[in-house]
């Protein structure tokens, strides 16, 4: 008469040991507990896990999580890290190439073409009153004050703070 052997549930259905799950994985039973507190591992029963289930639940947790869930993933942080890093490395070698400038090099460039307009515009009366006190047309008085503030306006539009720091 033949013995009747007993059916073996499929290995990834085997039920094991804490002990087991971390020697597999290559982690401490500490750790697994800790994942198992986290909720990242579910128990079947106290100490032991579903082989398959527990083995698909640390990969995942490893990978990163899932994509759905609320928690921040570890590879989308580590993504985000070395996209920073990356753009401020861009930034930098721009900055280098003299194709960005610092807020502080905009400001100081601002305020020397400021300086510089203002001197021309004040200046206009001292250096025209000469020329305007013997005047008496109307039309050739407009004529050199819009002449003398068109060239201080073009003066202004061709400034090059890169060309020389007096203006």
């Amino acid at each position: 008469m033949a013995k009747s052997k007993a059916v073996a549930a499929p290995l990834h259905e085997t039920e094991i040991q804490s002990q087991e799950l971390a020697a597999i994985v290559g982690k401490s039973t500490r750790w697994i507990r800790q994942l198992t507190t986290e909720g990242v591992l579910k128990q079947s029963s106290r100490g032991k896990y579903i082989l398959g289930e527990a083995l698909q639940a640390y990969i995942e947790h490893a990978a990163g999580g899932k994509e759905d869930s609320k928690r921040p993933r570890f590879i989308d942080e580590k993504t985000e890290h070395e996209r920073i890093k990356k753009e401020m490395a861009q930034l930098e070698l721009e900055e280098k190439r003299k194709n960005l400038h610092t807020t502080a090099d905009v400001l100081d460039a601002w305020g020397a073409l400021m300086i510089n307009f203002r001197e021309r515009v004040i200046g206009l009366p001292p250096k025209m009153s000469g020329q305007l006190s013997y005047l008496t047309d109307e039309k050739e008085i407009r004529r050199l004050l819009e002449e003398r503030l068109n060239d201080a306006l073009f003066q202004l539009a061709k400034y090059d703070p890169l060309a020389s720091d007096s203006g």
